[in-house]
């Protein structure tokens, strides 16, 4: 009889255990996804009230790096210019521009040859076919 008492009070805590450990499994893991889930979401809070607040000093930058880059471009090229121009001999200078105009000219006489023999390519290659044509009809 001692026997049948133990095994039912064995069998009593077991059945009374299982459940108990089989409802306190899921809890744990339920709190851990839990917890993960609002860390994740916490995180991206903070990340965006960060991002948020850091916009404004990145734009600022970026705008005062574009401006002191433009300034600089600006001064260096009219700087170089002007210094270029007052120091530079007068005979350099219309020596310059009778270059150029004298390179303008042949570049214009130029392409205007280019032109002409473009316009003549079709014309002698329509007489081309005419005569050619008219041989193998006869």
């Amino acid at each position: 009889m001692d026997n049948t008492t133990n095994q039912h009070s064995e069998h009593g805590n077991r059945l009374t255990e299982e459940p108990a450990s089989a409802q306190a499994k899921p809890q744990p893991e339920t709190s851990v996804l839990g917890a993960l889930g609002a860390g994740i979401r916490r995180g991206a809070e903070d990340a965006k009230t960060a991002a948020q607040k850091a916009a404004p000093k990145v734009k600022s930058a970026a705008a005062d790096t574009v401006y002191w880059t433009a300034y600089g471009v600006s001064f260096a090229a009219v700087f170089q210019w002007t210094l270029a121009t007052n120091l530079v001999p007068e005979s350099l200078k219309s020596g310059g521009r009778d270059a150029v105009k004298a390179g303008r000219e042949a570049a214009e006489k130029w392409i205007e040859k280019l032109r002409q023999r473009k316009e003549k390519a079709p014309a002698a290659s329509s007489d081309q076919t005419g005569p050619s044509t008219e041989a193998g009809a006869a």
